[in-house]
């Protein structure tokens, strides 16, 4: 019996997004200070230090950043698509949790 050749490889000129994984890297650090600080929040009943609130706001920045980076690497058209949609996935969870968390706190503080 002959063995059947293996000639179909596929080459492609595609790259990793890298503002993809930018954008990945930023949501992920966002979520890592976001837990910290509600940590931190919790630990001292609300009564955590300015510099706790700043890095709260900063989260929050850095998140809607990644975010619109992560939207921007999506539109490119020649690389994969796997850096931009997790980078987009996450950073919008980071962006509408600390959104949450903001708006929460808002009410609770009337």
């Amino acid at each position: 019996m002959r063995r059947k050749k293996r000639t179909s490889y596929k080459f492609t000129e595609k790259t990793h997004s890298k503002r993809g994984i930018r954008a990945l890297a930023m949501a992920l650090l966002s979520i890592i200070i976001g837990i910290s600080v509600v940590v931190i929040s919790f630990q001292n009943a609300g009564n955590a230090s300015v510099y706790v609130g700043s890095a709260g706001i900063f989260s929050l920045i850095l998140s809607l950043v990644a975010l619109i980076l992560g939207i921007k690497s999506l539109r490119e058209e020649e690389s994969y698509k796997i850096f931009p949609g997790l980078g987009t996935f996450f950073s919008a969870v980071a962006f509408f949790g600390w959104l949450a968390v903001y708006v929460v706190g808002f009410y609770i503080s009337m």
